[in-house]
Order: C-alpha cells, then structure tokens, then sequence
C-alpha cells in the first residue's frame, strides 16, 4: 500500500491551493495528521486527529447535491465541497473562503457552516468570520462523519430532516410513529387527525429534541380513530415560530370490532356537542376517569348529537354494554 508521509502532505495543501478537485486513488494511505493544514480550493481542514481521506474525492460544485427534506426551501451559498462517500471521523476546524457572487441572497454575517454527514445536514457554531476577504471558520466539528460542506444562514439553517412516518392499526387503535434524523430548534410535534383528508383537528402534541444529529424516535397512540377512513399528519414547530408539516398517512378501519359499538365522530371534540351514531338502539353513559356518572342516555339506531357543555374539559368514558371507550373534551 502506498503512503504518504506528514511531509508530503503539507506540501500538497500548498500545491493544491488552485486545484478544483482531489481525488485519492483506492490504496493509498492519503491521511492528514493532526495540527495538519489541508487546503482544496477555498475549502480547508486542520483536523485534531488524524483524518484519512483513503480512496475519497472531493469536488467543489456550485449548489449542494445532498438533498433537502421535502418541502424544505432554504438557500445555501453557491458553493459547495462534496465528498465521493461518507468520510470517516473528522474533528478540528473547517474554513470556507467564497467570493461576493455566491452568496446567493444571504447576509453575509448570518453565514455559517453546515455539513452534511451522511444521512442529514447539520448547522454548526461559527469561531470567526470576515467579510472583507469572504470566509467563515468553525471548530465544532467533533467526531462527525463528512458527505458535503457548505455555508447556510443561521437563520435559515439546512435542518429537519424526516426518516420515516408511519400510521398502523392494531386492535381499537392507530399506532403512529415517526423518527427525525436531525433536528435543529424544534419545539415539538402536534400530532393532527383528519376524517376527510383536508380538515384536520390537533390530537396532542409531543415535545421533541431541540437540537439533535441523532436519530429520535416517536410515537403517539390515537385511541379513538373512526369507521372508515383516518387521516394523519404532523405539525412540527421551531422555538422562532417556523413550522412544517409530514407527508399525510390514511388507514380505513372497515368496521368496530364489536358490531353493537357506537361510533364517536371528531374525537377529541372541539365544541360542546358529542355527535355519535349507534348501530342499534342502546343506552350510553358517559364516567369521568374516577368513576363518576356525568351523563346517561337511551338512543335509537342512527346519528345523534348531544349537548355536553357541562362536560369540563378533559378525559372521559363512554360505555354501552358492551364496548368502553374514551373521548376527549378539549
């Protein structure tokens, strides 16, 4: 294997100061030790452990070629470091020079960098910045794995990125989970419930991670979903007030499990009516949590809408004499 030595290494980041790319034949043991200063055209690492770039290429483009999460519109500078595969490890400092013209309509003391490691894109803190001769530095990089760098606003980082959302049913519920694969200044998620896939009503919310370049995962039981169709989606919001939504998720329940159960539309309920529908003439209680009677009632097969202003706010149970389920009073 071929290898070259802390020497030669110093002389190529001079010498490659005008290259527009470096590529590293498979084989060879290209590694920058630390305290070590790499220069690729404009962009520069001085690692604080050894970094070995064995059989990777780095490429300058004009735009980032790690995607974005869907629906996710922020700008990133005109210019961008792209690595042939995930690095291994990297730790110490990263610089990136530009000029004017790629700013791309960010201001230039709101520049900082951001990295992508593989599966999301991460903001990380600026140590120093110039805007007379156009760079920005950061050192807090800490064992973190390279597949692009790039200069975003901090105002309007690369951020959430979403893994997976799915909703399943499984008895009388729907189990809905979620996993983000970065999060940066998220508040929470507000898990949002629909019967016709265009009006949605807020089932609870979930507090999420804040800052995170792990995985997180969630997940929220929605205990009263209705005959036929459900609709799901996630409202996620920042702490400055931005939000984005999920992809929506449908399950169709076909029917109860019990063919005498009584139907609850729009639970949790949003006003003082409880509209419900009933497969056969039957008498429903409404028990507070504790046991307590609050309502009770003989109904006839059909639809039927009952006045429960009285109810305060919370969670109660609907009984008939043979099904129990919940509602929630919001």
């Amino acid at each position: 294997m071929k290898k070259i030595t802390a020497t030669l290494l110093f002389f190529l980041s001079i010498n490659l100061t005008q290259a527009q790319d470096i590529k590293v034949t498979s084989g060879t043991a290209f590694q920058i030790p630390s305290g070590v200063i790499f220069h690729v055209n404009g962009l520069t690492l001085t690692p604080t452990a050894t970094f070995d770039l064995n059989g990777l290429s780095i490429t300058k483009n004009a735009a980032i070629t790690q995607s974005l999460p869907s629906g996710n519109t922020n700008a990133s500078l005109l210019r961008a470091y792209t690595f042939s595969a995930t690095s291994p490890s990297f730790s110490g400092t990263v610089r990136v020079d530009y000029v004017d013209g790629e700013l791309n309509g960010i201001t230039e003391a709101d520049l900082e960098v951001n990295y992508h490691n593989g599966t999301a894109w991460n903001q990380v803190s600026t140590a120093s910045r110039d805007v007379s001769t156009n760079y920005v530095i950061s050192d807090a990089l800490t064992t973190q794995t390279l597949r692009e760098i790039t200069l975003a606003s901090s105002s309007a980082a690369l951020p959430v990125t979403w893994l997976d959302f799915t909703a399943a049913s499984q008895d009388k519920v729907v189990l809905l989970n979620w996993s983000t694969a970065q999060e940066l200044n998220t508040l929470d998620f507000v898990v949002q419930h629909s019967t016709d896939g265009t009006v949605f009503t807020n089932l609870a919310s979930q507090p999420a991670a804040g800052n995170s370049s792990s995985i997180q995962n969630y997940y929220y039981v929605h205990t009263s979903p209705v005959w036929g169709h459900n609709y799901y989606r996630l409202h996620q919001r920042d702490f400055n007030g931005e939000s984005s939504y999920s992809k929506i998720r449908s399950i169709k329940l076909n029917t109860a499990l019990n063919t005498n159960d009584v139907r609850v539309i729009g639970n949790p309920l949003q006003t003082n009516e409880l509209t419900l529908v009933t497969p056969v003439d039957q008498e429903i209680t409404i028990y507070t949590m504790v046991g307590q009677l609050c309502l009770q009632q003989q109904l006839e097969t059909g639809s039927h809408t009952l006045d429960v202003s009285s109810l305060p706010k919370g969670t109660y149970l609907l009984q008939t004499a043979t099904s129990s389920q919940k509602i929630i009073k919001l």
